[in-house]
């Protein structure tokens, strides 16, 4: 009777240390915004997960401006490379945001790739990128850190 109480033990030992590695990792998150109106929101974000006395625990794998390039199939590629790398797929929902082709192409690459969709509106009343519609999207109302960490963590 020993042998399997020890046995049950050591694989609750092995469980919880997987939970808690899999828990500690970082989520690795593609942010999607309208660059030029929007990009400090993007900012703010990652100066958020850097700050030990927050909980947002996640990793950017964005391309962002990063990239130098105006070829078109290129930029699409390496953004699909990078959409591919992240655990979920952030897109920030400003004013001007569902009039930006790159947003919307972006989020249709998280579709294709069944990205997990975390949309975060900074105001109700602005419209939403069409491509969202019946994307299974998880909508954060309002922007802050503890909205952004529950979508990454429900």
């Amino acid at each position: 009777m020993a042998l399997p109480l020890a046995y049950a033990a050591v694989l609750g030992i092995i469980s919880l240390a997987g939970l808690i590695y899999a828990n500690g990792r970082p989520r690795k998150v593609f942010v999607s915004y309208y660059s030029k109106g929007d990009s400090h929101f993007k900012n703010l974000i990652m100066a958020w997960a850097k700050n030990n006395n927050l909980k947002l625990n996640i990793e950017d794998v964005s391309t962002d401006t990063k990239i130098k390039s105006d070829d078109k199939v290129y930029l699409r590629r390496k953004m699909k490379e990078q959409i591919s790398k992240a655990d979920d797929f952030i897109v920030f929902i400003g004013e001007d945001t569902h009039k930006r082709q790159w947003v919307a192409w972006e989020i249709e690459q998280a579709k294709l790739l069944e990205k997990r969709i975390i949309a975060v509106k900074e105001k109700k009343t602005y419209k939403s990128p069409q491509s969202l519609l019946g994307s299974g999207a998880i909508w954060v109302y309002g922007f802050s850190e503890e909205g952004i960490r529950n979508a990454i963590n429900s």
